[in-house]
């Protein structure tokens, strides 16, 4: 049995959807476009300025005691805390620009540079900041 496989139009095709010898299946159902609001003009960060204001946060309990030493973090230190106060120790331009996405990478770049241990918290809603 030879297939023919011509486009035929509707012409050849009959109500089980098979056309010239071929059986075709129903086209998936489209879905509605989704708008995400995303920033449309590029941010632009003082990376080392946010990173040092970030880090005398999470440091500033212990350090005058351990000066020229690496500093302790705090225990009870989370992501939320530190990025509800971040604007305060920083310029208000570089404030403005500031979101979560960028203050969390900076976070892990401090994690690396510091060894922080950062932990989930039972719920899943905020982040631990401890040295292990």
């Amino acid at each position: 049995a030879v297939v023919s496989t011509q486009s035929t139009g509707d012409a050849g095709r009959d109500e089980a959807g098979i056309i010239g010898g071929i059986e075709l299946i129903e086209a998936a159902p489209k879905i509605e476009r989704i708008h995400i609001n995303y920033a449309r003009k590029a941010k632009k960060i003082d990376i080392k300025l946010l990173k040092e204001a970030m880090w005398k946060r999470l440091s500033s309990k212990n350090e005058s005691i351990n000066v020229g030493v690496e500093a302790a973090v705090d225990e009870k230190k989370t992501f939320s805390q530190t990025y509800k106060k971040l604007p305060l120790s920083i310029p208000q331009a570089v404030a403005e620009n500031l979101s979560v996405p960028i203050a969390f990478s900076c976070l892990l770049h401090l994690a690396n540079e510091h060894n922080l241990a950062l932990s989930d918290s039972l719920d899943l809603t905020d982040i631990h900041i401890a040295l292990p």
